[in-house]
C-alpha cells in the first residue's frame, strides 16, 4: 500500500511538472476557501493570498522564465497577465460568488496557464519533448506493484 501511495505521489509531482496549472488552481482555491460578503464579493486579503501562491507556483514551475522576467527579458509574461485581466473583465458578472459557481471566469485562468506555458517556452524554458510519457510508465509500474502486493 505504501508503494502505491508513493507511486501516486510521484505521478502527481510529475503531472505538475508537465503542466503547471498555477492560475487555475489559485482561482479554484479562492472560490473554495475564501469567504464572500452579502453582495457576493470575495474577501480581498484571502484572494490576494491565493494570487500570491499562484505567482510563486509559476516562478517555481518555470524558473528560467521567472529569472528572465525579473531581468526584463521576457515580456510574454506581461502579455499573459494582460490577457487574463481582459478575459476576466469580459466574463466577470461583478459577483465573485456567482462567477465561482457559474465557472465562466475559470476558463480565463485555464487560458492564462496555457499562455504562461507558451511564454515559458518562448523565454527559454526547456520543455520535455514528450510531455507526460513518464506518467504512463509510472502508472504501469504502480499497477504492477498493486498486482504483486495483492498476490
Amino acid at each position: 500500500m505504501k508503494l502505491i501511495l508513493l507511486s501516486v505521489g510521484i505521478l502527481v509531482m510529475l503531472s505538475g511538472a508537465v503542466f503547471a496549472g498555477c492560475a487555475a488552481e489559485a482561482y479554484s482555491k479562492t472560490c473554495a476557501s475564501c469567504s464572500f460578503d452579502a453582495n457576493g464579493k470575495v474577501d480581498q486579503s484571502c484572494k490576494e493570498g491565493y494570487q500570491s501562491s499562484g505567482t510563486s507556483c509559476v516562478s517555481m514551475s518555470y524558473p528560467i522564465m521567472a529569472a528572465k522576467y525579473a531581468d526584463g527579458k521576457c515580456p510574454e509574461v506581461d502579455y499573459c497577465a494582460e490577457e487574463l485581466r481582459s478575459c476576466t473583465a469580459q466574463y466577470s458578472s461583478g459577483n465573485d460568488l456567482a462567477d465561482c459557481q457559474e465557472g465562466s471566469t475559470a476558463i480565463c485562468y485555464a487560458a492564462a496557464d496555457q499562455c504562461v506555458k507558451s511564454a515559458a517556452v518562448k523565454c527559454g524554458e526547456i520543455e520535455s519533448p514528450c510531455p507526460g510519457s513518464s506518467a504512463g510508465f509510472i502508472l504501469l509500474f504502480a499497477g504492477l506493484a498493486f498486482v504483486k502486493l495483492r498476490n
